[in-house]
């Protein structure tokens, strides 16, 4: 079972998160919504770090020793940490500590000195240093030999995860709006200008410029190709229901043909996507990263903020509905937001999962698809404040608590009453 705990961090006085394979997270602004969300990617992401500073290193002939390997590792820690929160994030008594679930430990804390003022101290616990041990015997005698078998000794033995890990950012428009430079502007900085970039950010940027020139034609048709070419493709009903949410959620199919970007809207219409809509802008790299890694069967941690943004309701359940797809595709998921009708959505996947085994799944289908039915069990339902989080989860009826989706619905409505009330009295 993982675990992130965060104390006096940022907005955040006291967290503790029991991290599911569904997790959401709503409040108001600034509340430390996207500190939890980054935190959780942060954690899940040292694997990649570490296992990226082993591969540079070995090509320059080092050799390994556990004290360098330890000294290396918490080092990449604090730059990467650093880069995802900036060195001003935390105070004295701050502390992010996450627990995987082999049940090794990786913890932050701020210290101290005169030389340095406060600065990241990254702890690793006896587990972890145990397994650098080992790491350090297999490189030092075998050099890196198959690379597989060292990523997945890092993956799965030291830090017991082999999933990717994908962080969707909000205010992603913007680099959609500039889909035509952002790779000649990306690849005219060099090392130094790019860690001055927001860690997440960055990578998000990363993975969508390594994956644009895959989407060469319609879904559709990706999909028709990748089963000409792989006959164990694993579910080709739930892509199919995928590329149908796209086309909902889009109103038109992404394609990236010669470098030019392009959201097909009919047979006669077109639209370059800086041109497109800003919800389609927002969306599109949402679908686009969902398609990509569910068609590539690589089990995957999608961390999405704001799915919702610049989309009408019904734009915003049908992504609701996507996101649960790949949920249930062996994948996880963490969200961000703050509209009522992505928790209301996901009430309804949740009930409908919860009466399929009463009222029979057939029955339910015929309303919503099984492939979307969301389990009570691996949902996780937050909601932050003033510095807390509070557990949403309503365990009677098992889904998220009413009260926090109509709260402001409420409120509106007490506002109207009373206007309508003085407008009753001076006969308005």
């Amino acid at each position: 079972m993982q675990k992130l705990v965060i104390e006096k961090f940022g907005p955040i006085e006291k967290c503790e998160v029991i991290v599911k394979d569904f997790l959401v997270f709503t409040g108001p602004q600034a509340s430390g919504k996207s500190t939890v969300a980054k935190s959780i990617f942060f954690f899940n992401y040292i694997k990649d770090i570490f296992f990226q500073y082993i591969m540079k290193s070995y090509q320059k002939k080092q050799l390994f020793s556990v004290h360098s390997l330890e000294k290396a590792l918490i080092n990449e820690i604090r730059n990467a940490f650093n880069q995802a929160f900036g060195e001003d994030a935390g105070r004295t008594k701050s502390v992010l500590k996450y627990t995987y679930d082999n049940e090794s430990v990786i913890k932050i804390v701020y210290k101290q000195s005169e030389k340095d003022g406060l600065f990241v101290e990254p702890i690793i616990d006896k587990k972890i240093s145990e397994k650098i041990s080992r790491l350090k015997d297999i490189l030092n005698s075998n050099g890196l030999g198959n690379t597989d078998d060292i990523k997945h000794f890092i993956y799965s033995d030291m830090f017991d995860n082999d999933m990717e890990i994908i962080y969707i950012p909000a205010g992603r428009s913007l680099l959609t709006l500039l889909s035509d430079q952002i790779g000649y502007m990306y690849s005219m900085l060099d090392d130094r200008q790019k860690s001055s970039m927001d860690f997440c950010t960055q990578n998000y940027l990363e993975r969508v410029l390594q994956i644009k020139s895959y989407f060469d034609r319609s879904p559709a048709q990706l999909l028709n190709r990748q089963l000409k070419t792989d006959l164990n493709i694993h579910d080709e009903n739930t892509m199919n229901l995928v590329i149908q949410k796209m086309a909902e959620i889009l109103k038109g199919e992404y394609n990236n043909s010669d470098g030019e970007e392009m959201l097909k809207i009919s047979d006669k219409e077109s639209v370059k996507l800086n041109y497109a809509s800003s919800g389609q802008q927002e969306a599109v790299w949402i679908t686009n990263m969902l398609f990509y890694y569910m068609l590539g069967d690589k089990k995957t941690y999608f961390i999405i903020e704001e799915p919702e943004s610049h989309l009408f309701p019904e734009a915003q359940k049908a992504i609701t509905e996507l996101i649960s797809i790949a949920k249930n595709d062996r994948n996880k998921v963490l969200i961000t937001t703050h509209s009522p009708y992505i928790l209301g959505s996901i009430n309804n996947l949740l009930y409908a999962n919860k009466i399929a085994g009463s009222i029979g799944t057939e029955k339910v289908e015929d309303i919503v698809p099984a492939r979307m039915w969301l389990s009570y069990e691996v949902l996780g339902a937050y909601y932050l404040e003033s510095g807390k989080i509070n557990n949403i989860l309503d365990s009677e009826y098992q889904d998220i608590d009413h009260e926090v989706i109509d709260g402001v619905s409420t409120v509106i409505n007490e506002v109207y009453e009373k206007l309508a009330g003085l407008g009753l009295e001076e006969g308005e």
